[in-house]
C-alpha cells in the first residue's frame, strides 16, 4: 500500500473550526463540501516562523539551559527557545530508549513553559514513549529488539520534522501542515494535534516498521505497541487541558474508542475516524 492513500485520511479534517468536518478514509465529505482547502503533498508549505538561530547561539550543547521567560516570545518560543529544542532533537548514531524518552521530555518542557502549541505533540508523545520502556521493563514484549528499535527510529521521524521546521527547512508535507495549523488562531488545538497524531502514525510509522525490520512475527508486538496509545490516553488528554487548555476529551476518546460525539466542533461536524483503522493500515503498508 503507497503511503500516498493516508492523504485524505489526513487532509480530509478541515482547517476552519467552522467548517465542517470529515475525517475518513476515503473521500467522503459532508456538509459544505467546497468550502474545503484542497491540500496534498505538492501543496503544503511550511509558513515558518523566521526563527535567527545563528545569532547569540554558542554552544547549546555545553552552556547551561536557558530557563523562564528568556525562552518565550509571548505564548511562542523565542529564538532562543528554538535552539534549546533544536539540540534535544540533533540525535547521535548512539541513542537508546531512555536517551529517546529524555528528549522528548526536554523538547515537551521547554515549548510547555511558554504554553507555545507547537509542544502540543511533544506533550502527548511523553506519555506514549513512557509507556513503551514500561512495557518492555515489564517484559510485555515478544521481541526486545524489535520494540526498542521502534521506539528509537519512531520518535527520531518527529524529532528531524521538528528540526526542519525550526531552521524554516521542510519538513514532511503532514507535519508541515500541523505546524500551520498549530499557528493559525481560527484552528482549535485540539484539532491541531489530532492532525499531528495522524501525521505520525499515517507516515512516520509505516517508514519506521520498514527501517528497523518488521516482519509478520513481530504482529502481536506491533498492536500491543499500539494498545500502549490507548492505555495512556486519560493522562495525555489531561496534559493537554493543563499546559494548553485543549478540551481533547471528546475528540480523542472518539480516535481511539470510536466513541465520537456529533456536534464536537459545531452542529454540522461528522467525524468518521478510527485509531484501529489507522493502524492497520500502518501495518499494511510497512
Amino acid at each position: 500500500m503507497s503511503r500516498w492513500s493516508f492523504l485524505p485520511l489526513v487532509f480530509s479534517i478541515a482547517c476552519v473550526d467552522t467548517d465542517p468536518l470529515v475525517v475518513a478514509d476515503g473521500s467522503e465529505r459532508a456538509h459544505g463540501e467546497d468550502q474545503a482547502e484542497d491540500i496534498g503533498p505538492e501543496s503544503v508549505e511550511l509558513v515558518g516562523r523566521g526563527y535567527d538561530l545563528e545569532s547569540g547561539a554558542g554552544d547549546a550543547g555545553s552552556a547551561a539551559p536557558v530557563t523562564g521567560a528568556a525562552l518565550c516570545d509571548g505564548e511562542l518560543l523565542s529564538a532562543e527557545g528554538a535552539r534549546q529544542v533544536l539540540y534535544f532533537t540533533e540525535r547521535t548514531d548512539h541513542e537508546t530508549i531512555y536517551t529517546t524518552y529524555d528528549r522528548v521530555d526536554a523538547i515537551a518542557e521547554v515549548f510547555e513553559t511558554c504554553g507555545d502549541p507547537w509542544g502540543m505533540f511533544p506533550t502527548t508523545y511523553r506519555r506514549i514513549t513512557a509507556r513503551g520502556l514500561q512495557a518492555i521493563a515489564d517484559d510485555d514484549f515478544d521481541d526486545h529488539e524489535w520494540a526498542r528499535r521502534i521506539i528509537v527510529d519512531f520518535a527520531g521521524r518527529y524529532m528531524d520534522n521538528l528540526g526542519e521546521a525550526l531552521r524554516g527547512g521542510e519538513p514532511s508535507w503532514a507535519w508541515a501542515h500541523y505546524y500551520n495549523l498549530a499557528d493559525r488562531s481560527d484552528v482549535s488545538r485540539t484539532r491541531a494535534v489530532l492532525v499531528a497524531m495522524v501525521a505520525h502514525l499515517t507516515l512516520d510509522l509505516p517508514h519506521s516498521l520498514l527501517a528497523i525490520g518488521t516482519y509478520e512475527e513481530n504482529k502481536d508486538d506491533f498492536f500491543v505497541f499500539g494498545e500502549m496509545m490507548i492505555e495512556v490516553s486519560d493522562l495525555l488528554i489531561g496534559d493537554l487541558q493543563y499546559y494548553y487548555g485543549a478540551d481533547a476529551e471528546d475528540i480523542l476518546n472518539g480516535f481511539f474508542f470510536g466513541d465520537w460525539v456529533d456536534g464536537a466542533f459545531g452542529d454540522q461536524a461528522t467525524i468518521t475516524l478510527s485509531y484501529q483503522t489507522i493502524r492497520t493500515k500502518a501495518w499494511n503498508g510497512r
